[in-house]
């Protein structure tokens, strides 16, 4: 790779950017060229007390190598212990999942397009 593929924002300032879309972008489970969001988008248990509470949604790892940003796309369930866990999700809560990955998505593409210079393909 040449230095000129690797030439673009920080590290802190693709941080900043992508907390910026929104409540999706975990920082402690990112490092300089991997990137991890997840949404948790349905309440499996909500009569549970606030701590005991899963949750169906997806999570993305997203990848940078020179001026492409990979991501591949996961669903499943958010255990009480705060561990992604690969699950099967019936037809209605997949629609769910989809429409919010899209709209995230779509954002971030934006985002990493009109902000960085790059595109945002699936892997």
């Amino acid at each position: 790779m040449s230095d000129t593929a690797l030439k673009g924002p920080s590290r802190g300032r693709l941080f900043k950017l992508f907390t910026d879309i929104g409540p999706y972008f975990r920082k402690l489970q990112s490092d300089e060229g991997t990137f991890f969001f997840d949404c948790l988008e349905i309440c499996v248990d909500d009569k549970e007390e606030p701590e005991n509470r899963t949750f169906l949604g997806w999570w993305l790892l997203v990848t940078r190598t020179g001026n492409t940003f990979q991501y591949k796309r996961y669903n499943g369930l958010y255990d009480i212990q705060g561990n992604w866990v690969e699950a099967t999700i019936n037809k209605k809560q997949m629609q769910q999942l989809d429409q919010s990955f899209t709209h995230f998505t779509d954002k971030l593409s934006v985002l990493i397009d009109n902000e960085i210079g790059c595109k945002l393909t699936a892997a």
